[in-house]
Formats: C-alpha cells, sequence, structure tokens
C-alpha cells in the first residue's frame, strides 16, 4: 500500500477542464473547513463553477427547477468558499466552505443533511478497527 502524502503536488485545472456527465452536472460535495463534516451534495454545470470561483459563494443548478441558486439566498446560510478541488478522473468536485449566517445546510435546519443512517449496517464510531 502506498505511503499518503499530503505534501503531493496541486494539479491546477480550469473548469472546462472538468468531465460533466450526460447533462452537463458534476457533483459537488460541500465540506466545513473548520472541521471536515461533510455538509452536502449539489450539482454544479460550468457556469455554475464559474459563478462560485468568481463569487466566492457555492452556487449550484437546480436539477428540478432548472435554474442556479446561490447557497443561502432564501435562508441567509451562505456558504464561502476557501477552496475546491477535482478528483483524480475531474468529474467530481470537493468545495470546503465556511458556513455564514445561521451555520445550517440542510433545508431541514440541521448543520448537515448526512443525519440519515442506513438500516442494516452495523454504524460503528471514528477510529474502530
Amino acid at each position: 500500500m502506498a505511503d499518503y502524502n499530503q505534501e503531493e503536488e496541486l494539479q491546477p485545472l480550469q473548469p472546462g477542464e472538468l468531465k460533466f456527465d450526460q447533462n452537463g452536472l458534476v457533483p459537488a460535495v460541500i465540506q466545513d473547513d473548520r472541521n471536515n463534516a461533510v455538509l452536502m451534495v449539489g450539482y454544479m454545470n460550468e457556469e455554475a463553477v464559474r459563478r462560485t470561483i468568481n463569487t466566492g459563494r457555492v452556487c449550484f443548478w437546480s436539477r428540478s427547477r432548472k435554474e442556479y441558486w446561490v447557497k443561502g439566498e432564501s435562508s441567509g446560510n451562505f456558504f464561502e468558499v476557501k477552496s475546491i478541488y477535482a478528483d483524480c478522473d475531474a468529474d467530481a468536485l470537493l468545495v470546503r466552505i465556511i458556513p455564514l449566517g445561521p451555520g445550517l445546510a440542510c433545508h431541514t435546519g440541521r448543520y448537515s443533511c448526512f443525519f440519515n443512517t442506513l438500516a442494516g449496517f452495523d454504524q460503528r464510531g471514528p477510529g474502530y478497527d
């Protein structure tokens, strides 16, 4: 097994180099930069990626409404972008943010959208062997 190297060289990509799916979208995992918690997943097209870069606020493409939306516009729960990474295949994004306002990511009023456990899996805490 290869050693993990946190000092690996970063490879900058242009938004146009991302590999968007057949609908022109790429999933964006939103992670709290302060504590590494995964808050939500949204979808971006090339324009949403550009808007996110240009404004420093997370912009998504709504698949259901077919429109752009900036996280926090209606709720006040804005995300200040700290960094954006593409995965090794350039078909998914990791967007590290600082939550602003009330600091809630989920439309249910929770800090994170990931609060449901999957039935049938023996849930284990961090540090298990």
